[in-house]
């Protein structure tokens, strides 16, 4: 009865989901392109870990939060200034497992975020923050160096903080 005839099926258009991971992919893309910005520096004990001195804000790490699918263990700095931790919330509450913070005044942080995450710990240096935050990995994890803040510290700039923060990690 239909011979003959033929049939147009419209290509659908590409589902939330697919354009999401294809968005996800092309900023983990832009971003790898830089250096110290979501830099692999390694695996250890099933343990990726992630060089991104060069976010020097809140909304540096959120995106790279966004690139990443496994639970995170973040080493972030403190500052001596105001932060809208509002920016990142939900990214810490269904992303991040683990904060580690150091330098000094980290008590703003430890409020606004602590809650949100399974352990939050504070050090004096990036060395001894390294330490900590891999202690509390677990396989399958992301351990992410990410400050979301100027160097204020013993580092002049990122590219400083983030080739101490590899030689470091190359320690573990």
């Amino acid at each position: 009865m239909n011979e003959g005839r033929t049939y147009t099926i419209h290509k659908s258009k590409k589902s939330l989901v697919d354009r999401f991971m294809t968005a996800r992919d092309s900023l983990r893309r832009s971003l790898e392109d830089t250096s110290h910005r979501l830099e692999i520096v390694g695996e250890v004990k099933d343990v990726q870990i992630l060089n991104d001195a060069r976010s020097s804000d809140l909304l540096s790490t959120r995106d790279s939060f966004k690139c990443i699918v496994k639970p995170i263990v973040w080493i972030a700095a403190t500052t001596p200034h105001e932060r809208d931790y509002a920016l990142i919330e939900k990214y810490v509450k269904y992303k991040v497992k683990c904060i580690v913070v150091y330098g000094t005044n980290g008590e703003d942080m430890k409020y606004k975020l602590e809650h949100l995450v399974e352990h939050f710990s504070s050090t004096r240096t990036l060395e001894d923050a390294v330490k900590v935050a891999f202690k509390t990995c677990s396989k399958g994890d992301v351990l992410i160096y990410s400050p979301s803040c100027v160097p204020h510290d013993d580092f002049r700039n990122f590219a400083e903080r983030g080739n101490a923060f590899l030689q470091y990690s190359k320690q573990l």
